[in-house]
């Protein structure tokens, strides 16, 4: 888990290594954006919230941190890489921990934008990790991880503060796969709730002086 930890670590400072250089040449920079710029990238890093159902047991909290990010191939439509990690220090009734690792990839659309808010609906699909316990007994429990293919549908809004900051709040729910007490994998259905920061390192070119999008 801390090497898990520290990978995470490394990809978020990675991130913001990134971010540094292209917020001060946008400083720099005050000439009127071009009619034609070509796809908008951004990143971003937030906190993710997740209820997972386990096996006999009930649901588990898990909460972490996500990384991802998108380009904008045109104003209505972008894709996104999205990685997550998810931990809880103790699994409801087991003595166990338990963490969700995730990686997904897939398209965005825009189907509003008013000013300086957007909304998005998207559909995910990749890989994740499942490490958890489920009871057997009263005094025995099943611990172990599964790493299966796995998808996910939701959306959200995004709302732009200042400069190149933007905050993101969004929904997804989340399909993995882990173990019964029977040792069978069974679907899991999660649900997913994430606040980011993005910071976006190319624009699309304003439409006017007083309008973001």
């Amino acid at each position: 888990m801390r090497n898990t930890m520290r990978t995470i670590g490394k990809l978020c400072f990675f991130g913001f290594v990134m971010v540094a250089p292209a917020l001060a040449q946008n400083q720099m920079v005050n000439a009127p954006s071009p009619a034609v710029a070509g796809p908008a990238y951004d990143v971003s890093v937030g906190y993710s919230r997740l209820s997972m159902p386990i096996a006999s047991a009930g649901r588990a909290n898990f909460n972490g941190l996500d990384f991802a990010g998108s380009i904008g191939i045109s104003p209505r439509w972008g894709a996104i890489l999205d990685s997550n990690y998810l931990y809880t220090p103790a699994i409801l009734d087991t003595r166990h921990q338990g963490y969700l690792l995730s990686l997904y990839t897939g398209p965005v659309f825009y189907p509003i934008e008013h000013g300086n808010t957007r909304v998005f609906v998207r559909a995910l699909a990749g890989m994740g990790l499942v490490d958890g316990a489920v009871p057997i007994t009263e005094s025995q429990d099943f611990h172990g991880w599964l790493v299966r293919p796995s998808y996910a549908f939701g959306g959200g809004i995004e709302q732009f503060v200042s400069g190149q900051l933007a905050l993101r709040i969004n929904g997804d729910y989340l399909r993995t796969s882990f173990y019964d007490a029977a040792g069978a994998v069974e679907p899991q259905n999660n649900l997913r709730l994430t606040l980011s920061f993005v910071f976006r390192l190319k624009e699309r070119p304003h439409r006017s002086s007083a309008q973001l999008w």
